[in-house]
């Protein structure tokens, strides 16, 4: 267990100078962009996680979020001169984070590069045989697996990083696959280096508009949905943060930063009833609204009611489709009534909810899509906002995946690092590097023929929210192409000099 009494007054304000003053840094942490940023601006927490543990380890970071940075990345690199390089992402951002790792050995080839998150976890094989530049791969949780590699290439230390868990490397055997990494006491862990970010990030709440940040105070889900991979990747079910640690860094959030509200991050924050009881009882003293995401099975009115008092103001949950046949195949294990009756008793409780509704389900008929749209517009009294994704998206690591590559839906020479989303995907307001499943009886033009439905009968985004995705990405746009243009004057310089009497 971690000291409690940890004091911290502007303790973001302290490290973050601390940390500037160092030129050259042990460790370089990147996060690669979005092309479409569709959620508000969010510190990559793995990330924030792993530098965490490394500055409790007493190596100098350096983080990079390239959502945010606006620098000349080859000069940075060279004046950091990072003796290991780490690089997240996810699926939609894959091929930023290799091209990430294509510029490193471009200007560091002697430096180690490490991929990972739940991209990097579940494509080790396809990634290693495609992405040259990437030299090792840590699957699962990533805090003390690269801690490991930090231990070898920056401290030379003699420890053994081929037999640990959450490792992968090549050998002269081909590649090789360490077991899952697992971190079974979460408390062990300090607390998100929030301070080592350079970079503002707003949040607000969609409930009301408060100014937010968040938290995770569990890991792992209790379901294992065939679309989702978060069940794989955290596995061994559901596990918590005590209530001392929480409220630690909810106080240490508080000590940097002026904020009304606090989203809850958790897969399924209502896994664990006493969780949700502690959490409200340690919460309410801060006055502070909440929201978080919920399954219609592990929840009563009276524990909304508790939620609701200690300021739970907004609930997400999952329905997907109201076909129970579909529910059960995608392994939902949840009924349509349930849901049902959470949106009755938060109406009636006064919290504001939002309820996601995937169309294009495997084995999914235009007739049961139209039901659900239907279904969608007969209970508008019930329902605040529309999390809807038009297509169902095909990421590795999910039953879904190992479904369709067993039906040859997905061909054998298929490779995530090289796949290119075709241009009908924008008929489904895709714009990120994406699998789509394509169906005969549902293709990509019955799909669009629903976003005009919902689009008709006011169900798809509110207007609010469509406001905020819209700044945000001109936003980013204009930072990236300030930074893109700092790397085409580098380039052209070279070229300059290289052709140069």
């Amino acid at each position: 267990m971690r000291n409690a009494t940890v004091v911290y007054p502007n303790y973001f304000k302290r490290k973050a100078k601390t940390m500037s003053t160092h030129e050259n840094f042990d460790v370089l942490l990147t996060y690669p962009a979005e092309d479409l940023r569709i959620f508000e601006s969010m510190i990559p927490l793995g990330i924030a996680s792993i530098a965490a543990v490394l500055e409790e380890n007493r190596y100098t970071v350096k983080v990079v979020d390239f959502n945010h940075y606006t620098g000349d990345f080859r000069r940075d690199l060279k004046r950091w001169n990072p003796k290991i390089i780490g690089i997240g992402g996810t699926t939609p951002t894959r091929k930023g984070s290799f091209l990430t790792a294509k510029i490193a050995k471009e200007v560091l080839p002697h430096v180690p590069v490490v991929y990972g998150g739940v991209h990097a976890t579940f494509t080790v094989q396809d990634t290693f045989e495609n992405i040259p530049q990437i030299d090792f791969i840590v699957k699962g949780e990533g805090e003390y697996a690269f801690l490991r590699l930090c231990e070898k290439f920056v401290r030379n230390s003699a420890v053994d990083i081929f037999s640990a868990d959450g490792i992968c490397y090549r050998s002269g055997n081909g590649i090789a696959e360490n077991r899952h990494a697992r971190i079974h006491d979460l408390d062990a862990l300090p607390m998100p280096a929030r301070h080592i970010f350079d970079y503002s990030y707003a949040m607000t709440l969609d409930c009301n508009n408060s100014r937010a940040d968040f938290i995770m105070t569990s890991r792992g889900c209790p379901a294992a949905c065939s679309f989702c991979s978060a069940s794989r990747m955290f596995p061994g079910g559901v596990r918590l943060r005590s209530m001392r640690e929480v409220k630690r860094e909810i106080e240490c959030i508080l000590s940097h930063k002026k904020i009304e509200a606090l989203k809850l991050f958790d897969s399924t924050f209502t896994a664990n009833r006493q969780h949700v009881v502690d959490f409200c009882a340690m919460i309410r003293p801060y006055n502070l609204v909440w929201e978080c995401e919920i399954r219609a099975d592990t929840v009563d009115k009276d524990l909304l009611a508790l939620m609701k008092n200690s300021g739970c103001c907004s609930i997400n949950v999952g329905l997907e489709t109201t076909s129970e046949r579909l529910l059960k195949t995608m392994g939902k294990k949840i009924a349509v009534g349930q849901v049902e009756a959470v949106l009755a008793w938060c109406r009636s409780l006064g919290i504001k909810t939002k309820v996601f509704f995937t169309f294009g389900h495997q084995g999914q008929t235009y007739d049961e899509c139209v039901k659900d749209i239907e279904y969608i517009r007969s209970r508008r009294s019930f329902i605040d906002f529309y999390a809807t994704t038009i297509g169902l998206r095909v990421y590795p690591g999910t039953q879904l995946e190992k479904q369709l590559r067993k039906d040859a839906t997905i061909p054998a020479c298929f490779s995530w690092a090289h796949y290119k989303p075709p241009k009908r995907n924008l008929l489904l307001c895709e714009t990120s590097d994406v699998l789509i499943l394509e169906q005969g009886r549902l293709n990509t033009f019955h799909l669009s023929t629903l976003i005009v439905r919902l689009c008709i009968q006011g169900t798809v985004l509110s207007a609010g929210y469509i406001k905020k995705m819209v700044w945000h990405n001109i936003a980013g746009t204009g930072r990236a192409l300030r930074s893109q243009f700092r790397y085409t004057r580098q380039r052209l310089a070279r070229i300059l000099l290289a052709v140069s009497p």
